[in-house]
């Protein structure tokens, strides 16, 4: 129990980002399910840290939750729903990823802005459910690259 009275409905911790409440409302009853919870949090702190770097802030040491387990956590999660977005799906996220860098720009920053200004967009569009799964798969391939290449731009 998350606190408060025996036998009353639980409730999933108040999401800090926009994206991670739009996709808790999108999956609607599915939210309260353990896996789900799981990556709810797991994606809250993704995009808190994600948005940090953007602005220029240090990045310790966990802060991406890219362990094996989490990467793992991730993957299951968003399984049943790999390949489920068309053409169109793909091309408005990558608007966002695809960016150029300046040879005097950090890459890690520059991908960490353009995550977080997907993230921000599709939150405030109310995207299709179809270009959500996108947008996450696109973010859990870009972060593990990440956590592979520590170092080297992504």
């Amino acid at each position: 129990m998350i606190g408060g009275t025996p036998g009353r409905c639980r409730r999933a911790p108040r999401a800090r980002h926009p994206f991670t409440g739009a996709l808790r409302r999108m999956l609607g009853a599915a939210a309260r399910a353990e896996q789900a919870r799981d990556y709810l949090a797991l994606l809250d702190d993704r995009l808190e840290a994600l948005a940090a770097l953007a602005a220029g802030g240090p990045l310790a040491q966990g802060d991406l939750r890219t362990s094996p387990a989490d990467r793992a956590m991730a993957r299951r999660f968003l399984a049943s729903h790999e390949g489920a977005w068309d053409d169109g799906d793909e091309n408005l996220v990558r608007g966002y990823l695809d960016r150029w860098v300046r040879p005097d720009d950090d890459p890690l920053a520059v991908t960490a802005r353009g995550l977080s200004a997907a993230a921000n967009a599709l939150a405030g569009l109310r995207a299709r459910p179809e270009t959500v799964w996108f947008f996450l798969w696109e973010m859990e391939s870009v972060l593990a690259a990440i956590a592979d290449n520590p170092g080297r731009p992504c």
